[in-house]
């Protein structure tokens, strides 16, 4: 009667395909769906956590919070970007190429309230709490009726041509960049929560499914308890019963019509409702009723049914990853596996297993019952019981025979002392911390390799104060802000922070022994390390304080995030001006290769302001940082061993050159010119007032008596001499005076 009913209600609502489904959803009433004939998939179940793209694929009509992969349903197909990368005076341009992607996954048949965590290529890129752990765009569209085209779609697709997809959740990723997965669109999969999960249970989402899978005007109720549910997703393709048999069986299930709707009716365990026969009025033999009430009995071989059941699901402590559940008894070997596409605790799943157990070692008690013609509301699925017996009974088969109901039976199991503890195991652990704020350092700093550069540099050193931070993009600007350009990307976080005392002045030429630098560093995810002299000599631990360069031989840890250096090498790579005028409170960096980022600019940028920003995850309220240009890299090294002698009534002054083209002693012998040409510029000051400014081509300069005369009387004489560079003019100077009486 139901099949016809619902049938017939599937065809007008929705054509030979709503026939059919109204026809499947009748069939529950007399359970011939799940038990009858046909060929059923046991244990088959489809893998929500695999991302498709295939057309026709089965929609998922996902309940409760559950993570599924969903089906690529558009996309604009990936997009390269080519970004020239240096190119400055005497060098060549790099490309570097980076590529993004714009599409849609359809998630679910049913409304989404939200999205939680995203997982891509198994990585964690969304936390609990809602945040990106990398720089991406999403869009949700929950999946109801009265929903518009995505505007990005409609844009690429043109007018008309951009489906709403009213009824299907769905969510859009804008411009996502691949460069983490390979240039390719990775497996995505969503924790979605398409219900509030306070008090969901498996009746109520059987009954969920089967109400919208069929229509969803009819009313599916739910009778007996349930164990609770975290979600369930159908998704197979086909009929109904595909998608809830597994589930049915392992919950022990039957759909009874009542009222022109169905309900979902708990037939075992505690809460099971059991119609009660009257075993003295309707079991009394007499002439007319010859044979009503004769009760066969059969018990199976011991040896009949499973030993042991497993139930597979998805384990929400293990972020929804696939769990197992087995009990079984303490001898046999038969092994009966259900997979369900279930999200629950792994304490549930045990009972489940344990559950089943019980059920089949009932089940192996039946009989077949004869009763009076006005028991033919008897169908299979019910449970009974008699009057003079606590015993509940399922009807498995249901013949009507000269006005006489047989009844097959089998025993049910009333679930009653299960208490298991289910061990979900352990997964693999995944940083979900937010990316948060990219810290940013703009450096203008000297020759840090080996040749000497033809275009100002600029230096970038990044991290985040959160543990959730792997990478930035920097992207810089030179029109005031107008339009920015990549120039790269850090994925090592530095470690920096600032001074928390003012640095004392020292020695340059030997080990300063004496003064310490105490820093608080940034995150205490940062560490300092000491290092061997020998290692500093050949470049270790290279730091900006300030604006000195210095390295440090020893590192003591002093608190939280907190550090005091000392055995320092002072003004290292040209910075020897520097070692005085220090305050508390300045920056500190750890100059690493591999955490710089080194861009090089045109020479008509020197002088001018340019715009630095990273495009992190936690980024996008966080403004440029402004760098106005000096071409520190260009200026010329101080000259070193600058000195004055007299020589009779002359001044004579000579210095040693040193160059950015490199600080080692290659050939022992010079240090390469790094400069066009050689050339010096000699400031000479009198007591302190400028009397000339000269230009030499050898590192030698003599200040004499006629000079004197011209420049009048004077007891100091203090000589300023800076190399020349074609590019930017005279470099750092070196001072040196001497009395003239």
């Amino acid at each position: 009667m139901a099949t016809i009913i619902l049938g017939a209600a599937g065809r007008a609502i929705a054509g030979p395909i709503g026939g059919i489904i109204g026809s499947l959803a009748g069939g529950f009433v007399d359970r011939s769906l799940f038990s009858g004939g046909g060929v059923r998939d046991v244990g088959r179940s489809s893998n929500p956590l695999v991302q498709s793209s295939a057309y026709g694929e089965a929609i998922a009509l996902v309940v409760g919070r559950m993570r599924i992969a969903g089906n690529l349903i558009w996309s604009s197909g990936i997009a390269e970007r080519v970004d020239a990368i240096g190119g400055g005076k005497g060098g060549s341009a790099t490309n570097q190429y980076s590529y993004s992607a714009s599409f849609a996954v359809g998630l679910s048949a049913r409304r989404v309230l939200d999205i939680a965590r995203v997982w891509a290529d198994g990585r964690l890129i969304r936390n609990a709490e809602r945040e990106w752990l990398l720089p991406i765009q999403m869009r949700l569209h929950s999946g109801s009726e009265q929903q518009t085209p995505d505007p990005l779609i409609a844009a690429a697709e043109g007018e008309g041509g951009a489906p709403a997809y009213r009824g299907l959740a769905y969510v859009v990723f804008e411009d996502m960049p691949l460069s983490d997965f390979g240039n390719r669109i990775p497996i995505l999969t969503f924790e979605i929560t398409a219900d509030p999960e306070q008090g969901l249970d498996f009746g109520t989402g059987i009954a969920i499914v089967a109400r919208e899978s069929v229509a969803q005007a009819l009313t599916v109720s739910v009778e007996g308890e349930f164990p609770a549910l975290t979600g369930l997703v159908a998704a197979r393709p086909g009929n109904l019963a595909s998608n809830l048999a597994d589930l049915v069986d392992a919950l022990d299930v039957s759909f009874i019509e009542r009222e022109g709707g169905l309900v979902a009716r708990k037939v075992s365990g505690t809460s099971a409702i059991a119609l009660v026969i009257d075993a003295e009025l309707d079991c009394q033999a007499s002439a007319d009723w010859v044979g009503i009430g004769q009760q066969d009995r059969q018990r199976l071989a011991g040896d009949r049914g499973a030993d042991c059941f497993e139930i597979g699901y998805y384990a929400v402590d293990r972020e929804f990853q696939a769990g197992l559940q087995r009990v079984r008894r303490a001898a046999g070997q038969r092994v009966e596996q259900i997979v369900l596409p279930v999200a629950m605790e792994a304490d549930i799943a045990k009972a489940l297993a344990a559950d089943l157990l019980l059920r089949t070692r009932s089940a192996r008690l039946s009989r077949i019952v004869r009763l009076p013609w006005r028991h033919l509301g008897l169908k299979p699925g019910m449970v009974l019981r008699m009057s003079d017996s606590d015993t509940v009974w399922r009807i498995k088969e249901q013949r009507f025979e000269a006005f006489v109901v047989v009844l097959a039976l089998e025993r049910t199991s009333d679930g009653s002392g299960i208490s298991l503890l289910g061990d979900g195991g352990r997964s693999q652990q995944f940083e979900d911390a937010s990316a948060g704020p990219t810290a940013l350092l703009v450096l203008e700093l000297p020759t840090l390799g080996i040749g000497a550069p033809s275009s100002p540099k600029i230096q970038l050193v990044a991290a985040g104060v959160s543990s959730g931070w792997r990478r930035a993009a920097i992207e810089i600007s030179q029109d005031g802000g107008m339009g920015f350009d990549l120039i790269g990307s850090i994925g090592t976080s530095a470690v920096f922070g600032q001074t928390v005392e003012a640095l004392a002045p020292g020695p340059v030429a030997v080990w300063d022994r004496h003064a310490v630098i105490e820093v608080e560093l940034l995150s205490e995810r940062m560490w300092l390390e000491g290092m061997t002299e020998r290692a500093i000599l050949q470049g270790g631990n290279l730091a900006l304080a300030g604006d000195e360069l210095v390295q440090f031989a020893e590192a003591e840890a002093v608190g939280f995030r907190r550090f005091r250096l000392s055995r320092l090498l002072r003004g290292r790579r040209g910075t020897e001006a520097l070692v005085a005028g220090h305050v508390a409170g300045e920056r500190f960096a750890l100059l690493r290769p591999g955490s710089i980022l080194e861009h090089d600019l045109p020479l008509d940028a020197i002088g001018r302001s340019v715009q630095i920003r990273a495009t992190g995850a936690g980024d996008a309220d966080f403004a440029a940082i402004t760098l106005v240009l000096a071409g520190q890299g260009l200026r010329p090294l101080s000259p070193a061993h600058l000195r004055l002698t007299k020589r009779g009534t002359d001044v004579f002054a000579s210095w040693i050159r040193r160059s950015r083209a490199g600080f080692a002693w290659l050939d022992f012998a010079d240090a390469p010119l790094g400069e066009e040409s050689e050339g010096y510029e000699v400031i000479v000051k009198l007591d302190g007032i400028e009397r000339r400014r000269v230009r030499t081509m050898t590192p030698t300069f003599v200040y004499t008596a006629a000079h004197r005369l011209d420049d009048g009387d004077g007891e100091l004489l203090e000589i300023a001499v800076a190399q020349v560079s074609a590019l930017v003019g005279p470099g750092s100077q070196t001072v040196r005076t001497i009395e003239l009486r």
